[in-house]
């Protein structure tokens, strides 16, 4: 009988964490805004079909990969070979998941309902073959490569279901009522989900639906096009009996928007803003290409004057660590924006 599922009654582990993962784990509980056994459990849910330390998941996908392209095959040896080529894959993924990690932090963590019943199921029990009557060495190997992706991917992980309701939205043109991190409702029209330029961040891409009651019966002041980051939605409910296809206008727009502010920036409003510039500000803005606003023009009476027609977010972005090489000349509250955060800075050092 299989005891790789066996807890205290409590489902509470200790699991030793690299200082690598422990300091990964406690930022994205920030980023993510989780509380860290809910982050845990969302990772272990989320992760453990398309991780490589599910190391009897991955042998079963190579069989099966094997046994397709082998399957008109005539040599006798085929099994023979297909033996030798899953034991080469086993053994490096023993290598390389079920292994000792740096004991650095001991971390505490109740495993909910859910994840204790997929350690019990017999299909996830295969796992003690490399991981012993062990729960949380599994658990732990989970974490330690979660922790080891780049953030977009870790994104992709806690936020699944979030994903998947939007692209089976997306998909069947249905309209999606997403509910933000401050409560906000609004109805929309979901066109793609979109990375920005360096891939750091989802964004869920439509055209609010403006027929849509809004619970309450408030009113939006969204614009028409709207870019939600993934990591501040709470919750996507898919609208089936709803249309949510969006006219070939409609499409236009909002790749225009796309094109036009980049995905991160299509939420904010545009603004005319000019800024000054030093012969190094210049140069930094010439080299700088992440997240640097397009330019409009270059002032005629004074070739250190840049105008932008861009989002205040953009400039706020991009421009605050120019420090003294970039001064903004209007609007005029951007420049208070401006000198108010480069004050608490300076004040924070006093």
């Amino acid at each position: 009988m299989s005891h790789f599922g066996d807890f205290n009654s409590e489902n509470k582990l200790r699991i030793p964490l690299s200082a690598f993962a422990s300091h990964i784990i406690e930022s994205d509980c920030f980023s993510f805004s989780k509380k860290k056994t809910t982050l845990i459990n969302l990772i272990i849910l989320n992760s453990y079909q398309t991780a490589n330390c599910s190391i009897s998941l991955r042998i079963k996908d190579l069989k099966n990969d094997l046994l397709d392209y082998s399957h008109k095959a005539k040599s006798k040896d085929r099994e023979l070979i297909i033996d030798s080529i899953i034991k080469g894959k086993e053994k490096e993924l023993i290598s390389k998941y079920a292994k000792r990690y740096s004991s650095d932090y001991n971390w505490q963590i109740t495993l909910s309902k859910r994840v204790k019943e997929l350690l019990t199921e017999d299909s996830y029990t295969a796992e003690e073959l490399y991981y012993g009557q062990k729960p949380g060495h599994y658990i732990r190997a989970i974490i330690e490569e979660y922790s080891r992706l780049p953030y977009y991917m870790r994104e992709e992980i806690i936020f699944k279901q979030i994903l998947d309701a939007s692209n089976i939205a997306i998909e069947g043109n249905y309209l999606i009522n997403i509910t933000n991190t401050r409560g906000t409702n609004v109805i929309i029209k979901p066109y793609a989900i979109k990375t920005d330029p360096l891939s750091m961040f989802h964004y869920l891409i439509g055209y609010i639906d403006k027929n849509t009651e809004l619970s309450g019966n408030e009113l939006i002041s969204y614009p028409e096009v709207i870019s939600l980051r993934i990591s501040r939605i709470t919750n996507a409910e898919i609208q089936y009996i709803s249309s949510g296809k969006l006219s070939n206008k409609e499409i236009v727009t909002i790749e225009n928007e796309i094109n036009k502010k980049g995905v991160q920036f299509i939420t904010s409003e545009e603004k005319t803003i000019s800024i000054l510039l030093t012969d190094s500000g210049i140069k930094r803005y010439e080299s700088q290409a992440h997240l640097r606003p397009q330019l409009m023009q270059i002032d005629s009476q004074n070739d250190h004057l840049y105008h932008f027609e861009c989002t205040e977010t953009q400039i706020l972005y991009y421009f605050f660590e120019f420090g003294n090489d970039a001064k903004i000349i209007s609007p005029l509250s951007l420049a208070d924006t401006f000198r108010s955060k480069y004050k608490q800075a300076y004040d924070s050092y006093q």
